[in-house]
């Protein structure tokens, strides 16, 4: 017989095991590409300006008050509405205090090829300066 039962399985793990490390490792390289930047409200200030400032609360809490400059996108709007935002600038996205939400947009953002992605951390319940 040419292939036996040992010979057989001696020859497909390795195999196995070489392609799933070789998964994981891709896959973990681009988990790693996709962080997003958390900035404390000062650092945001002073540097939202070089980008697009996305607030993606609902319509009526943006209509109530909002971050000067700032467009809204609702939690899904954010995505479907790709074609609005450009590529080529950072995005600067912010919420409530609902961390998961803007997380959740951020890496959205960043697998469709927007990079770098700023989080303004506390969200604008932590923002000391003048809202509009």
């Amino acid at each position: 017989m040419f292939l036996t039962e040992t010979s057989f399985s001696s020859f497909i793990w390795p195999i196995v095991i070489g392609i799933s490390l070789g998964l994981l490792i891709a896959f973990r390289r681009n988990s790693a590409s996709l962080k997003l930047t958390y900035l404390e409200a000062e650092d945001f200030r002073n540097n939202m300006r070089k980008g697009q400032l996305i607030d993606i609360r609902e319509k009526d809490a943006f209509n109530q008050e909002r971050i000067n400059g700032a467009r809204n996108f609702p939690n899904r709007e954010a995505v479907t509405n790709l074609h609005l935002l450009r590529k080529d600038q950072p995005v600067f996205i912010y919420s409530d205090s609902d961390f998961g939400k803007v997380r959740k947009v951020g890496k959205k953002l960043m697998k469709k090829g927007f990079s770098p992605v700023y989080v303004l951390v506390g969200g604008l319940d932590k923002w000391p300066y003048p809202k509009k």
